[in-house]
């Protein structure tokens, strides 16, 4: 005689809640890795926008940096493009003429709304020595009416110049 027969039935496949288990984990990952991307785009831009302002800082600097001390070494007449700032105001702090200039995003200098400021100062330093000594600096950051929170920062520089009085 012959044993009865069990029928065993194998689970095969997954259940209805093992699937759903599965796409809610997934679907939690997705959206993770969607939100780093939005995260990193957004500091891949800042990043860009911060190298384009210290390089407008940088450029400026060398600007200032190039100019001829004097315009008529001879008569030591003072270039008056390294004049000092208007007295009582700081040229780094307030938008002010002549020590100011806005740039576009592509990095263009415009008369209207610009991206970026870049602002300078340049004082005279007084020295023992016979030099005559002037000390600049450049400051780029958000032009006004831009987000100040789409820029990170600013970029500031300082450097110092001479040159012999006799």
């Amino acid at each position: 005689m012959m044993p009865a027969s069990r029928t065993q039935r194998k689970d095969e496949g997954f259940s209805l809640v093992e699937v759903m288990v599965a796409i809610v984990i997934l679907t939690v990952g997705l959206l993770s890795l969607a939100q780093m991307m939005v995260v990193a785009t957004h500091s891949n831009q800042l990043s860009g926008r911060m190298t384009s302002c210290s390089a407008l800082a940088k450029e400026q600097l060398e600007r200032l940096k190039a100019a001829p001390f004097y315009t008529n070494p001879a008569a030591l007449t003072p270039n008056p493009i390294l004049a000092p700032g208007p007295g009582g105001v700081d040229p780094l702090g307030a938008t002010v003429g002549g020590y100011s200039q806005l740039y576009d995003p592509e990095g263009i200098p415009t008369a209207g709304a610009g991206m970026f400021e870049v602002r300078w100062s340049i004082t005279d330093v007084a020295t023992a020595l016979p030099l005559a000594m002037k000390s600049i600096q450049v400051r780029c950051l958000a032009a006004t009416g831009v987000d100040q929170f789409s820029i990170i920062g600013e970029a500031r520089f300082t450097t110092f110049r001479t040159a012999n009085v006799g």
